[in-house]
């Protein structure tokens, strides 16, 4: 049986998860109260974040593998919903937790979606009513409450990679795909508001929102990162491109000469001399996140 660790960071405390198997291409989920990793392939084992030292809460109801997994947005209650080929469901965290301090059995959430395929990704929107869950070239939207396929959008070439809400309006969707582009979906119609050009040799894989600025920025499996202002009239305008790899290493030089002063074209030389029969990998670009600077209490001052 292959081994793999999962690593949370909390401040500078790290907290190392065991997991059964490779998880590397799935969707796992985290949110500030809660991470959760599979267990045997079909179940899920929830940690607390708080209080690290109370017992994984332990969730069955999957008879497949569970593809796929993501919390709710709100704080209260804690949603969590799960995807495999068999079902798609919906956990209240806190209730399952009340379930087994009571001693009852059978711990169980609600099941939303039956037989849509494998799916690949999942996501809440900011009312954690509806959850979008791509499967194939299509994204479904469900009821979080009852099993209910609102509606079923296709319009990819491609299979899809990713479904986000936007924030600020949750009747706005973005789909990322295969076929190397994004789309606006209008779910009130089911209609396509933008469809944006190839983008990148490689396929998109994720989305992510910056809701003071209206901003909405995809990335590709080779590392390439794409910003653009998402308006009103939900057109998507280009702002600024980035490459991940260029940008590591653009930063790698600055900490040399911040560190080495005149040196640090000798020191680059002999460390550019040691990696050249290494070939440079991809970074693919799975989940973007929002990292507020904070203050290390040790140090005393902004990171």
């Amino acid at each position: 049986m292959a081994m793999r660790w999962r690593k949370y960071i909390e401040r500078q405390n790290i907290f190392t998860l065991p997991c059964d198997r490779l998880v590397s291409h799935r969707q796992l989920a985290c949110c500030h109260s809660y991470c959760v990793v599979p267990l045997d392939g079909n179940n899920l084992l929830i940690y607390s974040n708080l209080h690290i030292e109370h017992k994984p809460l332990l969730l069955t109801g999957h008879h497949g593998e569970i593809s796929a997994m993501t919390f709710g947005q709100r704080s209260n209650p804690v949603l969590l919903c799960s995807a495999s080929a068999d079902y798609i469901i919906v956990w209240d965290i806190e209730l399952c937790q009340k379930r087994v301090r009571e001693g009852k059995e059978i711990i169980s959430g609600t099941v939303i979606g039956t037989v849509l395929g494998e799916v690949v990704h999942l996501s809440f929107c900011v009312s954690d009513e509806r959850v979008a869950a791509c499967s194939g070239a299509s994204v479904h939207i469900l009821s979080s409450k009852r099993k209910e396929v609102i509606s079923s959008l296709t319009g990819h070439l491609g299979h899809l990679t990713s479904a986000e809400f936007c924030p600020w309006n949750e009747d706005i969707l973005i789909t990322t795909s295969e076929d190397r582009t994004f789309k606006v979906w209008d779910l009130k119609t089911g209609d396509v508001c933008y469809q944006s050009f190839v983008l990148s040799a490689s396929p998109l894989l994720s989305v992510f929102f910056l809701e003071d600025t209206r901003y909405l920025i995809t990335g590709s499996t080779d590392g390439q990162v794409w910003c653009f202002s998402l308006h009103d009239d939900h057109k998507c305008h280009l702002v600024t491109k980035m490459d991940l790899q260029k940008m590591e290493k653009r930063h790698h030089q600055r900490c040399m000469y911040q560190a080495f002063g005149s040196q640090a074209g000798d020191v680059t030389n002999n460390e550019r001399d040691e990696k050249s029969a290494v070939v440079d990998t991809a970074k693919p670009v799975f989940k973007m996140a929002s990292c507020s600077p904070f203050i290390d209490t040790n140090n005393e001052h902004l990171k």
